[in-house]
Order: structure tokens, then sequence, then C-alpha cells
């Protein structure tokens, strides 16, 4: 989902004229992974069904209301004749007018912030023909998303299918707030959370109808393409459902006996989204130490056997997903978060298959493998070989880490070990009533 970047009120479009007229693609939207997911076919349909669009507020005097629906009616008639393009003329780019302050930002980071300024002003607006042409400036047209729930596309427009038709079907309004946005010039990344009113049917879990947090991380791929441009190549996209399903009664996962659900943008002034490039690059910040610090606390951690201590401060903060939660210390991470997963596992690996870091902070998507010995976290994965997909975020200071986010696969998990976590949702079913029969 985009962020809430908002453009300046300059932002207006560009004239286009070497634009062509790019059209449908012909190739295929949808693609299968190594792990199913919900069904997310269907014909191309707008961003955003008007059906679902947030409702106007209007003011309690009557005079007021007409006067404003007569003003609202004019400016819509005006604003259709001048949105309307012109037969023949070049489609339209929309122009983010990016503030002074982010003109220094890394490559990655750049596209994805002028990508989410156009998604922001004008997703659902614009025509078919002008939409093809002003994504075509951030996203590359062979470009593969994968995502947890809203399943597995190919193309710009297999993305809009698969991410913002079927996220606002189910969330037509939503507030996001970023916590972290950074990247370097091939790799971007983002953690937010996004409050949601949950309002149409998702994975045939009834809409319970109320507000809900959503924790979201993305990981993009955007390397210079053979345009000269960098375009998005690659975008993973992961929602801690397990935490969702908690909040609306429906836990699939046994309660952690940490805190669940609080998750909060970096303790320190870097800016929200942190970090602010410009501060970063003024400060001089290494990102090359902070990598190898991350990197070895990463291994260390899930692969290894030593204490945290060896690379977290001993105030450290760890936001964890559903069924682990919020540890505060070093003791409680090593005791609550550590300890229960490395005696659920032996041979534990780590593989990375994406990763940056801007300044102090770093982030990686990557795997963990073990073979389990024990089950965890009520799951039964004792005798089975896994390999959970998680994607960590973390701050570093003063040659410790300081901070850290992690949100995990569980729907890929669930069915590695022969379960589907969103059958059981629907269905109102945890994993209590799993180990019960056990």
């Amino acid at each position: 989902p985009a962020s809430t970047y908002l453009p300046s009120p300059a932002s207006t479009y560009l004239p286009s004229p070497a634009t062509p007229d790019m059209g449908r693609q012909e190739t295929s939207d949808s693609w299968t992974g190594s792990l199913s997911v919900p069904g997310s076919g269907g014909a191309y349909e707008p961003l955003l069904d008007k059906a679902h669009q947030p409702s106007k507020l209007v003011g309690r005097a009557l005079f007021s209301c007409i006067a404003a629906a007569t003003l609202a009616l004019l400016m819509f008639a005006g604003q259709i004749q001048s949105e309307l393009p012109r037969s023949g003329a070049a489609p339209r780019i929309w122009n983010p007018d990016l503030r002074v302050e982010f003109s220094t930002e890394p490559a990655a980071k750049t596209i994805i912030r002028k990508f989410d300024g156009y998604n922001m002003a004008r997703g659902g607006r614009d025509d078919a023909r002008t939409f093809d042409a002003n994504v075509d400036q951030y996203m590359a047209p062979n470009m593969v998303y994968e995502s947890v729930g809203f399943g597995n596309w190919k193309t710009p427009h297999g993305w809009a299918k698969g991410e913002e038709h079927n996220y606002g079907m189910a969330f037509p309004e939503t507030v996001f707030t970023q916590m972290l946005f950074f990247g370097d010039e091939e790799i971007a990344t983002t953690t937010t959370y996004g409050k949601a009113l949950w309002k149409g049917d998702l994975f045939g879990v009834k809409a319970p109808k109320q507000w809900v947090t959503l924790r979201i991380t993305d990981f993009y791929d955007i390397p210079k393409d053979g345009t000269g441009r960098h375009r998005i190549r690659y975008n993973f996209m992961m929602i801690d459902w397990a935490d969702v399903m908690r909040q609306i009664g429906k836990p699939v996962l046994l309660p952690s006996v940490l805190p669940e659900g609080l998750v909060l943008p970096p303790s320190a002034n870097d800016g929200v989204p942190a970090p602010l490039s410009a501060v970063v690059q003024a400060e001089g910040r290494d990102p090359w130490q902070a990598r190898k610090l991350v990197e070895k606390a990463w291994r260390s951690d899930w692969a290894g056997e030593g204490s945290a201590r060896d690379h977290w401060d001993k105030e450290m903060t760890f936001y964890g997903p559903a069924g682990i939660g919020l540890a505060k210390g070093v003791e409680t991470y090593d005791k609550h978060v550590l300890a229960p997963f490395r005696e659920a596992f032996t041979n534990r690996t780590v593989e990375k298959l994406y990763s940056c870091c801007e300044g102090n902070y770093c982030a990686l998507l990557g795997e963990v493998r073990g073979a389990a010995v024990g089950n965890w976290l009520g799951l039964p994965s004792k005798g089975k070989k896994v390999a959970i997909r998680i994607a960590w975020h973390w701050r570093v200071d003063a040659s410790k880490v300081q901070e850290g986010w992690m949100i995990i696969d569980f729907p890929g998990l669930f069915q590695q070990l022969g379960l589907d976590f969103y059958v059981m949702a629907a269905e109102g079913k945890s994993l209590a009533s799993v180990s019960a029969t056990l």
C-alpha cells in the first residue's frame, strides 16, 4: 500500500510528447509462486471502486449543504473537462514536485517516493492510458509483485489488480503511517502501519466492519534497466495477518506471553518516516558499519547460539509480530524470542534475499531454515523441515542494535505444516484446537 506522502500543492502534470500509447499489457498478469495464496483473479478494475470510496462530510446547516454541493458540482464539471485527454494527445505525466530536502535521496528511495506521490494523488482517477504512461515511469513492464495475502502477479496491471484493487475492496478507508523508509541505489524498503476500516469480506472472513491496525512491510528491487532508468523490477509486500485476526477476535496463533499489537516509529529524532536522507548524509552515518553489525546479529540470533547482548543494547526494543510480541530489554528478547525458537529448531541456517542500509538503518528480507525438534508457538512443527520467510528492520547506534522490527510470513509457514491459515481464520479456529489433537 502507498505511503502517506502527499505531493506539494504545485504538483501537476507535465506534457510528455514522446510518451507512446502503452495500451494494456499483453503478457499474463498473474503467476503461481512456490506457496499458494488466496485467489486474486478477475478482470481489470479501477483502483478505487466508487461504491467503496469514503463518504463526504456535510455541514449541519441546509444552506451550507446546498452551497457546498453546488460549488462541488461546478468544480467537478470543470475538473472532468480539464482531466479528459484530448483526442490524439499524449498522456499527461504527473510531476510530484518533490521538496528540495528530498533531492539527495538514493535512487531507489526516490523512485518509491515519486511513485507514492502519483498513486496518492491520482490513484483511481486516471483513465487506463494515462495510468499506463505514468506507471511506466516507475515500474518495469515485466515487474513481479509478490505478496502475502493478495497473490503473486506480473506486470503493472497485475500489481494493480493484486494489491490496489483487492486491498481497496476490503479496506476502502485507510490512513497509512510510514515508520521507516530508506534504501540505496537499487533496493528500497518501508515498514508501515495503517489504520484501516475492514469493510469488505476477505479470505473467506466476513468483514467485521471495524477499524484495525495493519502492520505492513515492502521491499523493492529497483535496478537501472536498459532504458537507463531505475524502475521497480520486484516488489514484495507482507501484512501481519495473524495480528489482524487477533484484533477482530479470530486469533489463529496462541497468545504470546509478551504484549502484542504495539508497534512504534524509531525512538530517535530522524524524522517520520526515518531516516531523513539529508540528515544521514550531512552527519556521515556509515551504512557499511551498520550492515556488518546487523548481519552479525541476524546470523547469531537465528542461526547461532550466542546471547543477544553481543550485538544488541541492553535497553533494546524489539517489535515482534503476532505470536511473539514486544520485547523490551535484551534479557526479555533472549528468553522469550530467541530461546523458544532455538529450542524448537536445529540445524538452523539463514539466507538473505534482499537487503539495504541507509546510514544507521538496515533491512533484510530472508529465510530461516531448520529442522524442528519441537513445536514452536503452538504450531505442529516437530519432525518437519521448514523455511520461514521473515522481514527485519533495525536501527543501530553506538555499535549496538537499538531497535528491531520483524514480520513473519505465518500463512506460508502454516502451509508447509499442512495447515491453511486463511481457512482457519474464516472458520474461527486457532492453534489451540490443533494442539489438542496432537
